[in-house]
């Protein structure tokens, strides 16, 4: 792949760790990158590329995913549907799935030791897209990878053989193996029913799969179901062996687990429900899961459903959300989250294939507010992308990125140049319309990037959660969060009267102030407390510079490379709440003809660049440096005027 290879960070001790490095902190050499691809807290330069087979459309899914036991461990998790067949099966390609460790490596990533053999009296694995899904079930939890095209065979090789496009899924423990009862490649709810396209002969089970939230169930989007009306299922899939001992419910099943009857299901044939699906509580009822699937051919527009689980084992449509142009691919994604913390779930839907010629847009993204579980009437916000960027593809929850108390969403858009993420913050009011940064698949050398995303994890330990991109060349990008500093800041001038009668300098000719700025910073978590070296500009009658003009005032004590109208420092933050301030003077000019215009000094700060250091084979991954709160003004204005007593702070 061509294109600039992503530097590591400063090295450092074992994230996992006390957080007592010293960094040296800062934006990441943002003149080698497009503004938007640094605008905010994923660390771009710092990112971790994992690479694989060409041709093995490596990345097409991805998942990020830590284990808990035997020893703690985090995994990047990529599906490569199209990777050459392992030696028993019988097959040319089969698809597969891979785990990546945390590392810089490039190259080391592994096949999960999964779907070995073939009976080919029974099924083939020839082209069954082993990993064209893949989730994790949390830290600690289950991982599921599907194979949408597996095909259970009958009668082979002879007049009346049969080939059902089944598809299947495999479930495996924390430590990516096999273990207990419910892990391994059973899950095919539609072998043994009755074929055909009409019913169950081309089901591709696994096109979608997820966990529930509360870790209980597993989800299936199987969209060839019925003549491609398709159909979703809920099975139990509890972490824990205490958590199957009281639950003891299911399986779901749209359209009914015994009924098996597609009139149940609210759309027409050649719909694709569940071509997407996801759960999450409090979306119809307070704390009541309710199931979501999405139909992206729904009546040619798309729709997507909410649905209950009934004592009948059945889900039942709720709801049905209607997209509003035909072929925008409405439903083809979709992800749950309570982007304003009112405690009611909100509803993001892609609509890729969405267009305006006139407006020049392409692909979309509706984010629907809940109304206290009341959708009738709710006009969702409509977030757009270029022309034929496929913007909305892809979707990703992922948690509170910048830890300001509301989760963030990331979008992908793998067309547009050579692929874009877009991500956007939660607030008091819900989705902030404008992006907050900018992904983009040139700055790491990367074409059709944001074809998958996985967040709202913290891979790293770090406290942040951190972002996986996948994409369609073979190669997957971890972008970690970098945490964020509030810096508070204090500007004081002392005399507060400037008496141009009365010189006070030394040698008693002209006069001067005794300027003192003050420094300290807050982050959270609050156990994230490192020593943070700040550096700091004092700029002196700034207004009159700006317009051209002579300064009136030179500092007295200033850096050896500082103009006389500038005085510049660091300051070393060893803690948060630390508060520490540097001083300097400034002296005004002899025979000042402008005594009317307020002298104004301007203090403008920011985190040193880090210095970026080679990493030794087998040293650790480096951890990320922090970056100052991008919302929060990192300057100040202070005002002194001619024989006045009052100093007036503003912020700009």
């Amino acid at each position: 792949m061509a294109g600039t290879r992503p530097k590591a960070g400063t090295p450092g001790r074992d994230p996992w760790g006390a957080p007592g490095i010293y960094y040296l902190l800062g934006s990441l050499l943002a003149g080698l990158l497009s503004p938007g691809a640094v605008a905010f807290n994923l660390d771009v330069m710092g990112a971790l590329r994992k690479e694989g087979e060409p041709g093995s459309l490596f990345g097409f899914s991805v998942a990020l995913h830590r284990q808990l036991q035997p020893r703690p461990q985090s995994w990047l998790l990529a599906g490569a549907p199209q990777a050459l067949a392992l030696p028993g099966q019988q097959a040319n390609r089969t698809g597969g799935l891979f785990a990546c460790p945390l590392s810089l490596e490039e190259t080391d990533c592994s096949r999960v030791d999964i779907d070995r053999g073939a009976d080919v009296q029974k099924e083939s694995k020839e082209n069954q897209w082993l990993g064209v899904s893949v989730r994790s079930q949390g830290p600690g939890g289950k991982i599921v990878t599907c194979a949408h095209r597996y095909e259970s065979r009958q009668r082979v090789d002879q007049i009346l053989e049969t080939r059902d496009v089944i598809g299947r899924c495999f479930v495996l423990s924390q430590d990516l193996a096999i273990h207990d009862e419910l892990d391994g490649g059973e899950w095919k709810f539609c072998e043994g029913r009755p074929q055909g396209h009409e019913q169950f002969g081309f089901c591709q089970q696994g096109t979608a799969a997820a966990f529930s939230p509360d870790s209980h169930y597993l989800l299936f989007g199987a969209p060839g179901t019925y003549n491609w009306k398709g159909t979703a299922r809920v099975e139990l899939c509890a972490q824990g062996s205490a958590d199957l001992a009281h639950l003891d419910d299911g399986p779901y099943e749209a359209g009914g687990e015994k009924e098996q009857d597609p009139r149940l299901i609210p759309v027409p044939a050649n719909s694709y429900f569940g071509f997407s699906i996801d759960s999450g509580k409090a979306l119809m009822r307070a704390e009541e899961l309710s199931f979501v699937a999405g139909a992206p051919r729904a009546n040619h527009k798309g729709a997507v459903v909410i649905l209950r689980k009934d004592s009948a084992s059945r889900l039942v449509p709720e709801v049905t959300l209607s997209g509003e142009r035909l072929t925008s691919g409405f439903g083809y994604s979709l992800a749950v989250a309570d982007l304003n913390n009112d405690g009611w779930t909100d509803l993001i839907v892609g609509a890729p294939y969405f267009f305006e010629r006139q407006e020049e847009l392409g692909g979309a993204v509706y984010v629907y507010m809940n109304q206290g579980g009341h959708w009738a009437g709710v006009s969702p916000l409509r977030l757009c992308g270029s022309p034929d960027s496929m913007f909305g593809i892809s979707l990703a929850v992922l948690g509170d990125l910048n830890r300001d108390g509301f989760p963030d969403i990331a979008v992908g858009a793998p067309f547009d140049g050579d692929g874009k993420v877009f991500i956007y913050h939660g607030s008091s009011l819900g989705l902030v319309v404008t992006a907050s940064q900018v992904l983009e698949g040139e700055a790491v050398g990367i074409k059709s990037f944001g074809y998958s995303l996985s967040g709202g994890l913290d891979v790293d330990g770090n406290h942040y959660p951190d972002l996986l991109v996948g994409s369609l060349a073979d190669t997957a990008v971890l972008f970690r969060a970098r945490p964020v500093l509030h810096v508070s800041h204090e500007v004081s001038i002392l005399p507060r009267t400037i008496d141009l009668e009365q010189p006070n300098c030394a040698g008693g000719h002209s006069v001067c102030m005794d300027l003192r700025v003050c420094f300290s910073y807050v982050a959270s978590p609050s156990s994230y407390s490192p020593v943070v070296a700040l550096d700091y500009t004092l700029d002196g009658d700034t207004d009159r510079r700006l317009r051209g003009q002579v300064p009136r005032v030179t500092f007295l004590s200033r850096g050896p490379d500082d103009p006389k109208h500038q005085a510049s420092g660091t300051v070393w933050l060893k803690r948060q709440h630390d508060r520490v301030c540097g001083d300097t003077t400034l002296q005004l000019q002899e025979n000042v003809k402008d005594k009317l215009r307020a002298i104004v000094v301007t203090l403008s700060y920011s985190l040193p660049t880090p210095r970026l250091r080679r990493q030794a084979p087998g040293q650790g991954l480096p951890p990320v440096a922090p970056i100052l709160n991008a919302h929060q003004p990192s300057t100040q204005r202070t005002e002194v005027s001619m024989g006045s007593s009052l100093a007036q702070e503003k912020e700009p």
